[in-house]
């Protein structure tokens, strides 16, 4: 597995927050968030997510489909980040 760009996974992260807002619990399937990209990059979207995972920023929730949502940590870095601070 090749590694993903810091700036991509900023951006995979940023994604997250602008689909979930404010929330932690908000939780949305690979599909929906890939669908945000250009499709040449929409491989290393699941990629990023599992980066973001093991970085404690980013959960994912079974079921039919993974879906996955913002940890604390993750909303409180995407704020920062998203926003341009």
């Amino acid at each position: 597995m090749a590694r993903v760009d810091e700036r991509f996974l900023g951006r995979v992260l940023c994604i997250l927050y602008l689909l979930a807002g404010e929330s932690t619990h908000a939780r949305y399937p690979l599909e929906a968030i890939a669908s945000k990209f250009r499709r040449d990059t929409r491989g290393l979207v699941k990629e990023a997510l599992e980066e973001l995972r093991r970085q404690g920023l980013v959960y994912r929730a079974g079921g039919k489909r993974k879906t996955y949502g913002l940890t604390r940590e993750g909303l409180e870095r995407a704020r920062g980040s998203c926003a341009g601070e």
